[in-house]
């Protein structure tokens, strides 16, 4: 199985051709804890609890992510969680495990993450149905997009951005193809967002609700594939309804000005961006700002004009001047206190991309770490 998302397809092909033998051989959980006892067992014998597992003197073990091997059967009832279990576990790692602050940033995605692909492990063994695809797939989208944002800066001994990526994209396509699925199913595509905004995922007791926000996953599907054409037609064939919606529209412009060369555009209607739309667009800008600068060597190659740093910070969205001067010295140009000489002889097109300062959301756009989560675009 090469992903989650190539099986899910695969059923989806095989329920068109045997769909009442396909529901009778649907497997149903029966694990109604987020760890089954056979694994909390197993873990503790062998002392493999978590530290986030332990919440002061309880324990609170999340089922982990196994491989399937070969003489291995993982379709057993016992082992495996139903949908309102798999939507608890889901909301408690990203509500609850997500705000501890005992251990590394690192550490803690690692574990989420690893959770995370076990709930999709669960879904993909019991085939559950799209409509409940999507609530379990849409935050840990977010968490990806979030995750992807914040530990970009960190050496790939604590974190592999190209794993993050993966994860997300094959989370975003399984979740687009289920929206899909639903709104052939309904026959109206037009009523798929006003059917999504109106429900709330809320099992467990509690006033913060992981929410369902199309708009916004369609907007980061844009984004966080900035270098591919495949959204944009997406965008093209899409109702008038989700076309009208303001951050689909804006993700859209910043896109095609993308394509289009003009980065300069892309930094100024970033500005606008929600805060997960900004993570994504973020984890795009050091590559967007390599290609900026190179392009300016050619247009301003001079050997003794130059262009202030002030104007790189506005122009290509750097946090400071300082940043700004150590990706220009980074790529091999002459920085001459508060200006960059521009000259296309002294350019390394062969340097490994300079990684920014990276921002504080949560303070950039004063929101808490739950908001995040929760946030919707239409509100």
């Amino acid at each position: 199985m090469s992903s989650y998302f190539d099986f899910f397809c695969q059923n989806k092909e095989n329920e068109s051709r045997e769909k009442s033998t396909q529901n009778e051989d649907r497997i149903l959980g029966t694990c109604y804890s987020m760890c089954p006892e056979d694994e909390v067992k197993l873990r503790e014998a062998e002392r493999l609890v978590h530290v986030l597992e332990v919440w002061g003197s309880e324990r609170r073990l999340v089922k982990s992510y196994s491989r399937s091997a070969a003489d291995s059967n993982m379709a057993v009832p016992h082992l495996l969680r139903p949908y309102s279990v798999l939507t608890n576990t889901v909301q408690y790692l990203l509500l609850d495990v997500t705000r501890r602050m005992d251990v590394p940033v690192p550490v803690l995605y690692d574990f989420v993450n690893d959770r995370l692909r076990a709930v999709r492990q669960d879904i993909t063994i019991q085939r559950l149905i799209p409509t409940q695809c999507v609530y379990l797939l849409e935050p840990m989208i977010r968490f990806y997009v979030y995750y992807g944002y914040v530990l970009s800066g960190h050496p790939l001994k604590d974190y592999d951005p190209v794993l993050n990526k993966k994860y997300l994209l094959e989370c975003l396509k399984w979740y687009l193809s289920c929206c899909d699925s639903i709104a052939k199913d309904q026959g109206n595509i037009d009523e798929l967002s006003g059917f999504f905004s109106g429900l709330q995922v809320n099992i467990r007791e509690s006033k913060t609700k992981l929410v369902n926000d199309q708009v916004l996953l369609e907007s980061l599907y844009i984004l966080c594939n900035l270098d591919d054409l495949h959204p944009l037609y997406r965008y093209l064939k899409m109702t008038k309804d989700l076309k009208r919606q303001e951050k689909l529209q804006l993700s859209y412009q910043i896109a095609i000005a993308n394509l289009q060369g003009n980065y300069v555009k892309v930094c100024r209607l970033s500005g606008k961006l929600c805060p997960l739309l900004y993570c994504a667009l973020s984890t795009y800008l050091p590559k967007l700002q390599w290609r900026a600068l190179n392009v300016m060597c050619h247009a301003y190659n001079n050997k003794r004009l130059t262009v202030p740093s002030t104007a790189l910070v506005h122009w290509l969205c750097f946090s400071t001047e300082r940043d700004a001067k150590s990706a220009c010295s980074h790529y091999g140009l002459k920085v001459n206190e508060d200006a960059i000489l521009f000259d296309r002889s002294e350019f390394k097109t062969d340097a490994r991309l300079h990684i920014p300062v990276i921002r504080n959301i949560t303070k950039k756009f004063e929101v808490s770490l739950i908001d995040i989560f929760t946030y919707e675009t239409s509100k």
